[in-house]
């Protein structure tokens, strides 16, 4: 697999020093008693889910971007871990609470793994943290760190938005190949510094978490009960999808721009698959858009905006991506000259259950 990361942001230096120190990273999460009404839940498992073994991971705090370590876990499906009952995939697995933050100094303990920030005015529920990722440093780099401007810099070199252009307002989300090779470069070779974390909060795990398992969650693509579910489900297990359309090798991302440069609302596919034969491993060699509810006029208005700038931007290598439709079914106006036009024959349509696309 070609090198691939997690960019994820942190609000205080404490939890900084804590998860360099431990090897852990654990977002806050409301807890979920019933199945998540929400797609909250399942983007952030969605993120969760795209790591695999040897995935690196950052950490971006206050202009800067720290360096943690490689994933550890499976090669072939989602290397998290599950921590406690407040999420359905713990339920599922009885998985005990081996990870808890709620008795840090700056939260105030609701209940054994559920707890509110002091310093958050609008933290009226409680949080929990019902995944993990583990890490390891392999590279002698932990806790080395850049300037984000370095990061960015680099990558103004691209004339059209890379993954980690579209962080604001997101905890963390994937990273192109060449985008982790740029930060291991910097990291390596001209850090401006290194953080130590001797003074972290006096937390560890306590016992082994439950490794993630397919098992544990849907069985068959239709038994999703809303998108955001599909696309955190599929990026976790990919057997899910029909073997054609697994990334086998490939980097996994999710809510990657495909799109020009613009202010507000980037338009973004819901996985990409990257090797690192395309442009430097900056554009994704294959890009699934999934429908739960069926692909109709504004599934084919979508994956049009997605076709006509792959063809303006990336001409001399557009017809070398994969652009998929991935839906339980088509409906007429998918195909109509009205929306999809002239680029329908950039788009594969491929149906829940089937073997072979549909066109």
């Amino acid at each position: 697999m070609p090198n691939h990361g997690l960019f994820i942001t942190l609000a205080d230096k404490p939890t900084l020093e804590l998860y360099l120190r431990e090897g852990i990273f654990s977002q806050h999460m409301s807890p979920e008693p019933g199945l998540p009404n929400t797609y909250h839940h399942y983007r952030a498992l969605g993120d969760y889910g795209s790591a695999r073994a040897g995935t690196h991971v950052f950490f971006f705090r206050n202009a800067k971007i720290y360096y943690g370590g490689q994933i550890e876990g499976s090669d072939d499906h989602g290397a998290f871990y599950l921590n406690g009952s407040q999420s359905p995939l713990g339920r599922q697995a009885n998985a005990d609470l081996v990870w808890d933050e709620s008795k840090r100094s700056e939260y105030s303990e609701i209940d054994t793994g559920l707890f509110t920030r002091n310093d958050d005015d609008t933290a009226d529920d409680a949080v929990c943290q019902p995944f993990l990722l583990q890490f390891e440093d392999k590279l002698g780099l932990r806790g080395n760190y850049i300037s984000s401007d370095d990061l960015y810099f680099e990558l103004g070199e691209y004339p059209y938005p890379l993954p980690t252009n579209a962080i604001m307002g997101m905890t963390f989300c994937t990273m192109s190949p060449a985008e982790t090779e740029t930060l291991l470069q910097l990291l390596s070779t001209d850090p401006r510094g290194s953080i130590s974390y001797d003074d972290a909060p006096a937390i560890s795990l306590q016992g082994d978490p439950v490794p993630y398992d397919p098992a544990y969650d849907i069985g068959m693509a239709e038994d999703a009960h809303m998108e955001s579910h599909l696309e955190a489900a599929v990026i976790a297990n990919p057997s899910l999808l029909p073997s054609e359309l697994q990334p086998s090798t490939s980097a996994v991302c999710r809510q990657v721009p495909i799109c020009p440069f613009k202010p507000e609302n980037l338009d973004r596919a819901d996985v990409c698959y990257f090797d690192d034969s395309l442009k430097e491993g900056t554009v994704p060699d294959t890009i699934i858009e999934l429908k739960m509810n069926g692909a109709g006029a504004d599934a084919a208005r979508q994956v049009k905006k997605y076709a006509r700038w792959l063809n303006q931007r990336h001409s001399d290598i557009a017809d070398d991506i994969d652009l998929i439709v991935y839906a339980p079914r088509f409906k007429r106006t998918f195909d109509n000259p009205e929306y999809i036009g002239e680029y329908a024959e950039k788009v594969t349509q491929w149906k829940f259950g089937e073997d072979a696309p549909l066109n």
